[in-house]
């Protein structure tokens, strides 16, 4: 069970999560070994630690505990990113340990499959939704000269929605940032002995610990220290609504003083775009996820992916050629045209028995409710009649009740089906899986791990020139079962039907 917020945590919803989960194992006939919370922890991450104390726990003794099954609230209480969720999904099924949900229908069916990729595909959409529109309003206060992120040193931020600046200077500090900065500029000193003059004179973080030479050479290139914010990213470059506590001229002096150093090397990134593939297809010898570069030969590069691992050798093949088979093998398990009725009445089935689950629990835990508010009612009229209750035991069972009926009220709400446009749903599966060559070459180069990832729960292997998986999605498995009961009917060449005499 997980929240993600420290006010979830109060507002009974871990407690309301872990209540369900255990309700369902009772039902199920399943004994609880152990019961994992996480408070106040996202699921836009996987490396969260209780969910790895859990995966540690089912590694080392799942077999000899006899664990079978890891229960959650919901899916997206395991992961909100499709590419985490299927990762723990494939280690956990590795040690024969299968995923269920109190809240959605999950086996391991091609139909359960399909809904729990979706509820996975939905709990990532709904995060990135939600990050999407977190982003689009960060953009449109930035735009109006907002700072909307933490203070840089030397300012102190404004949290009020009505206030006209969202920073003022820190009275404390802001001179002192001044000072450095004509200091480096002037070349009286060097950029360590400024630092030392400034902690002489009593600059600290707000943790009241001296600067270090990295901090300080970092704030020495802010450029919202002019006043102005600028995220290039964005296409952003606007005056702020605060004051600047540096000159445009004297920054631009102190850029050039530090022009001549060599330029700090950046981390690349994990998700590099000009490989889509990396980290998503492994080794066949190693199984280490397989990473991209380029190699300078005499007059141009060459992009390759390759075995990270020393000494293995395994997998050395060029972008190219890794690419094509990928679109190859995505033109073969496009979806055959007959199958398309068959993955909506699939989606729309599991659809329904999704919401009629739901409007069950929602109907009975409505009646709980109405016997707690029933319970609350009576006990305020015993009291207020004055019927042997004193107010020590009026407040304590007052608030009890008041915490069933909260706690209720969030299980309801917690059961309320997520809203879902099928038809669209059905419309877009079924676009895509017809001609999958065609969305993976639309697609954003940052979109594709998790597009691939989605595909290929279970990952893809590259090996002697080919590329593979250890489980195809059910529909090739289904389309192929009637592409052969259709050899089947039809009579062999040379030879006559019987016809009824």
């Amino acid at each position: 069970v997980r929240v993600s917020t420290a006010e979830q945590v109060d507002n009974y919803s871990l407690d309301t999560q872990e209540r369900g989960c255990l309700e369902y194992c009772e039902r199920e006939g399943l004994e609880v070994v152990h019961v994992y919370r996480e408070e106040g922890e996202s699921a836009k991450t996987a490396n969260r630690p209780q969910l790895k104390a859990m995966l540690n726990a089912c590694a080392v003794d799942g077999r000899r505990r006899g664990i079978t099954t890891v229960v959650v609230f919901r899916v997206d209480r395991l992961a909100r990113a499709v590419e985490d969720y299927a990762a723990i999904r494939g280690v956990l099924a590795s040690q024969g340990i299968s995923v269920r949900s109190v809240g959605e229908s999950l086996d391991d069916s091609p139909a359960g499959k399909l809904v729990e990729n979706l509820l996975a595909a939905v709990a990532q959409f709904d995060n990135d939704a939600r990050a999407a529109r977190t982003i689009e309003g960060m953009k449109e206060a930035l735009r109006r000269g907002r700072w909307v992120w933490k203070a840089p040193l030397g300012y102190l931020r404004v949290d009020r929605g009505d206030a006209p600046v969202s920073m003022v200077p820190d009275p404390e500090r802001a001179s002192l940032i001044h000072h450095g900065f004509e200091a480096v500029a002037s070349r009286r000193l060097t950029k360590i002995e400024a630092l030392d003059e400034l902690t002489n004179l009593g600059l600290v973080t707000r943790r009241g610990k001296p600067l270090s030479p990295q901090a300080f050479g970092e704030m020495l290139t802010k450029v919202i220290y002019t006043g102005r914010i600028v995220k290039p990213e964005w296409d952003i470059d606007v005056e702020g609504d605060f004051e600047p506590l540096v000159e445009p001229d004297l920054f631009s002096t102190v850029q050039e003083v530090l022009h001549g150093r060599a330029p700090a090397k950046s981390s690349r990134a994990h998700d590099n775009p000009d490989f889509p593939l990396r980290r998503v297809v492994r080794c066949s010898q190693c199984s280490s996820p397989l990473t991209g570069s380029w190699s300078t030969g005499r007059s141009r590069r060459y992009p390759y992916y390759h075995c990270p691992k020393k000494g293995c050798g395994g997998s050395n093949v060029r972008k190219e050629r890794l690419e094509e088979l990928l679109v190859n093998r995505l033109g073969e398990m496009s979806l055959r045209a007959e199958m398309l009725d068959l993955v909506g009445a699939v989606v729309k089935d599991a659809w329904k028995e999704r919401v009629n689950t739901s409007e069950a629990a929602q109907k009975a835990l409505t009646a709980r409710l109405r016997r707690v508010v029933k319970k609350r009612d009576t006990l305020v009229d015993a009291y207020l009649e004055g019927r042997g209750i004193d107010q020590a035991t009026f407040e304590r069972q007052t608030k009890r009740l008041d915490a069933d009926e909260a706690e209720l009220r969030n299980r309801i709400d917690v059961a309320r089906p997520t809203e879902m446009n099928l038809t669209r749903a059905i419309d877009l599966a079924q676009a895509m899986l017809v001609d999958l060559p065609r969305c993976w070459n639309r697609l954003e180069p940052q979109h594709r791990p998790q597009f691939i990832t989605a595909l290929y729960p279970a990952g893809l292997i590259y090996e002697d020139g080919t590329i593979g998986t250890a489980e195809n999605p059910w529909w090739m498995a289904t389309s192929a079962a009637i592409a052969a009961e259709k050899m089947a009917s039809v009579p062999p060449t040379g030879f006559e039907p019987v016809l009824p005499a």
